[in-house]
């Protein structure tokens, strides 16, 4: 029975193991012819690809370029011509007015340097006299320079509307000068003041261009007057009365004329104020009179006089003795040095006493005649190294020594 048992199984084995073999052997042949026929798909479609002719990519798509630019459709001889060409492809004005300012300038500064060559070739060889221009070379020399000076400026203002000696100092001095003066005006009002400033500026230099000096003809004066009209009514336009008052305060060459009259004085505000009205009157009064007149000029030093005259009556005595310290151009210098080097605010008044009794007791020692001369020597001298001490002391050794090139008194009170 066991045996039996045994056989069975062994058969259901072997019967299983055939049935595995038969079913593997139908899935892997089907898998292979599968494979076979993906494969033999696949390389066709390669080969296919292989042998068609070989495709070309699309052709780029072509952008005609209707604004195609080169400098050389800009630039032109004639600088009218380049700037209208500048400000048609939309160039701003302040990149118009430097491109047009270095180009003139540099095309002067060619024409100069031909005057400073006397036309001998350079040999490396040769002392520097052998370059030195000849005595007509000279004189031709400052004749032509004179006559560039005179057209550089008009020529930038025909082309450009600026003034040359402003545009330059700009690269030197303060290129924001003006909007510091003109804060109190907004920014629209302070671009259009600047404006009208620049156009009857350049108005007025085409009217006297050519004049070689001398007394104005009526003519002339008519059309002068008729600009300053102009400009009046146009300042009006854009201005309050306060601004336009305070405008001139700002611009003038009256007010920076008081600026640097009054150093020493200290003016307030008012007083300021009084004074320009003051000094603007005698100034447009005198605007076309020829000052190379003798008796022009004495009639308004005499109005000038007279009108600080007046001014002084309104100030208290304290006031009064400060307005006079400040006419004296040294007590001006002192002040000035006061400010630079921080010294004390009496600084200058010291220093004027200090000067008027040294100068009093060199009066008073020449004006005795009973001191013998070499006595009268010693005490000059000692007189100059007294005052000379406390000059240091009252202004600092920096201070001093710049004071002292200019302090031809403080020298002076040594000899007789």
């Amino acid at each position: 029975m066991k045996t039996r048992f045994v056989v069975i199984l062994l058969l259901l084995n072997v019967a299983a193991l055939a049935a595995g073999y038969v079913f593997l052997s139908q899935y892997w042949g089907n898998q292979v012819t599968q494979d076979r026929e993906s494969a033999q798909t696949e390389l066709a479609v390669w080969k296919a690809k292989a042998e068609a002719p070989p495709t070309r990519p699309p052709a780029p798509a072509v952008v005609v370029r209707t604004n195609a630019f080169n400098w050389s459709q800009l630039e032109s001889t004639d600088y009218r011509r380049y700037i209208a060409n500048l400000r048609a492809v939309g160039c701003p004005e302040s990149t118009i007015k430097d491109i047009i300012l270095t180009d003139v300038m540099r095309l002067y500064a060619q024409r100069r340097g031909k005057y400073y060559q006397n036309g001998r070739e350079f040999k490396y060889w040769e002392t520097n006299e052998k370059r030195k221009l000849k005595r007509p070379q000279l004189q031709e020399r400052e004749r032509q320079l004179a006559a560039i000076d005179k057209e550089l400026p008009a020529v930038l203002r025909e082309l450009l509307g600026i003034n040359y000696e402003r545009e330059v100092n700009k690269f030197f001095v303060d290129s924001d000068e003006d909007n510091r003066r003109l804060v109190f005006l907004s920014d629209d009002k302070r671009a259009r003041v600047l404006a009208l400033r620049e156009e009857f500026e350049g108005r007025r230099e085409r009217a006297l261009y050519g004049k070689q000096g001398g007394a104005l003809s009526t003519g002339e004066i008519d059309n002068l007057r008729q600009i300053d009209q102009e400009q009046d009514a146009a300042l009006s336009e854009v201005l309050t009365a306060r601004e336009k008052e305070d405008y001139q305060l700002s611009m003038s060459p009256t007010a920076d004329r008081l600026r640097q009259q009054l150093i020493g004085f200290n003016p307030t505000e008012e007083e300021f104020r009084d004074l320009f009205r003051r000094q603007q009157a005698i100034d447009s009064a005198y605007e076309f009179e020829d000052t190379n007149d003798e008796t022009v000029r004495a009639a308004k030093a005499d109005d000038e006089k007279a009108m600080l005259a007046e001014f002084r009556g309104q100030l208290t005595p304290e006031r009064e003795a400060q307005l006079d310290r400040s006419q004296d151009p040294d007590y001006q210098s002192v002040c000035v040095l006061a400010e630079q080097f921080d010294l004390p605010e009496d600084a200058a008044q010291t220093l004027q006493a200090m000067r008027q009794a040294a100068e009093e007791q060199k009066r008073q020692l020449l004006a005795n005649k009973d001191i013998p001369p070499e006595r009268l020597g010693v005490a000059l001298k000692a007189i100059e190294a007294e005052t000379e001490r406390a000059a240091r002391a009252t202004l600092g050794e920096q201070a001093y020594g710049q004071y002292s090139q200019n302090a031809s008194w403080l020298q002076n009170l040594g000899s007789n």
